[in-house]
This record gives C-alpha cells, sequence and structure tokens, in this order.
C-alpha cells in the first residue's frame, strides 16, 4: 500500500520558483542583483538618487559626529562636503555606464 501525498503548496511553489529561475537566468547580463536603467527617465532617477545619497549619508555622518562629540558644524561641513564629493564620483561612474552602454547598443 503507497502513501502518495498530495504536493504541498510549498512543493509546487518551490516548482514555480525554479522553473522561473531558469528562465531568467539567460537574460541576466550584470552582476547578481544588478540592473542598468532601460529608459531615460531611469537614468536620470539613477542619477539623481546617487548624489542625494552621497550628501545625506555624508550629512547625516557629520551631524551625528558633531551631537556625539559636543562640535558645532565642524564635522557635519566636512562630512557634506565628502559626500557631495562621492556623490559627485558616483554620477561620474553612472554617466560613463551610461555611455558605455549606448555605445554598445550602436
Amino acid at each position: 500500500m503507497s502513501q502518495d501525498k498530495p504536493p504541498t503548496p510549498l512543493d509546487e511553489l518551490g516548482k514555480r520558483l525554479a522553473a522561473l529561475r531558469r528562465k531568467e537566468s539567460g537574460k541576466q547580463t550584470a552582476g547578481p542583483g544588478a540592473s542598468t536603467p532601460k529608459t531615460a527617465a531611469g537614468w536620470a532617477f539613477r542619477l539623481s538618487v546617487e548624489l542625494v545619497t552621497g550628501l545625506v549619508v555624508g550629512g547625516g555622518i557629520g551631524w551625528l559626529l558633531d551631537r556625539w562629540l559636543g562640535t558645532s558644524p565642524a564635522f557635519l561641513i566636512v562630512f557634506f562636503l565628502l559626500g557631495a564629493a562621492a556623490g559627485t564620483l558616483n554620477v561620474f561612474r553612472a554617466a560613463k555606464e551610461m555611455n558605455r552602454d549606448d555605445a554598445s547598443k550602436s
């Protein structure tokens, strides 16, 4: 007497996920989890996020250091400028990637 159990919802989900992974594995050209924007609006959003993130992170670190050490705006100014430099560098890198992608399509 055989006790065949019906497939559980988790088994079915596992099979569907495996099928989707096989289907998507050929499409991925960048590293894992990385994707490049396909439209001009996507690139504009990415570039603005790169710059704003650098400013916010740098300013936040400077503000926290100022609060922790009791200094006035010294660290805020220094880290805000470092964040601006890092954000600008990231924007340049992303723009180079955009140009490289555009040149490869032509």
